[in-house]
């Protein structure tokens, strides 16, 4: 059940990629330019997500959160993982502890359906570490996208990104983690 409660006059809806129309695509759009400057002129980065989150105040969207659902290894286990992307809150918004309630949604859709970890990566740590994420520095496999153009594997260790989210039982372990596609 959710913690946060979300400030009177706003609601949030799950939608899934595919369900989108032409105008909350432009909305989505409009919201991540805003909030990531230099973002590509799309609705997404690198892949499209299963689903979204997106927060509104009548009828304009306010807040955003892509949602990814795969498998990942970790040190040799494979896991069900959402992969958190492009979280964000217009400015007019910020401070209102909606991006926690959004995070406080996932964390019940996922523990409801036996998802094992959320997982993202951030540059800046404390909206996650409040909500419950811990800083991880495994080393990583990936496919590498490029634009629209996969570019093959590679390996690094994401270090001062990488942040996880345990939601069962099963505890993050430091050996490799394999994306098992692109990165979120």
């Amino acid at each position: 059940m959710s913690i946060t409660k979300l400030p009177e006059g706003l609601h949030v809806e799950r939608v899934e990629e595919f369900a989108l129309t032409e105008h909350r695509q432009l909305s989505i759009q409009q919201l991540l330019k805003t909030a990531f400057p230099g973002y590509p002129d799309r609705t997404f980065y690198r892949q499209l997500p299963d689903f979204r989150y997106l927060g509104f105040q009548g009828e304009q969207l306010m807040a955003h959160m892509a949602v990814e659902h795969r498998l990942l290894h970790n040190a040799g286990q494979l896991y069900p993982v959402f992969g958190v992307m492009d979280l964000c809150v217009d400015p007019l918004f910020q401070r209102r502890r909606i991006a926690s309630y959004l995070l406080d949604e996932l964390t019940d859709l996922g523990q409801a359906h036996r998802i094992d970890f959320l997982v993202l990566l951030a540059s800046q740590h404390q909206l996650y570490l409040d909500n419950g994420f811990q800083l991880v520095s495994n080393p990583c496999v990936w496919m590498m996208i490029t634009g629209e153009q996969s570019l093959g594997l590679t390996r690094h260790s994401v270090k001062h990104s990488l942040m996880v989210k345990p939601l069962g039982e099963p505890q993050w372990k430091e050996g490799l983690v394999d994306f098992l596609g692109p990165i979120f």
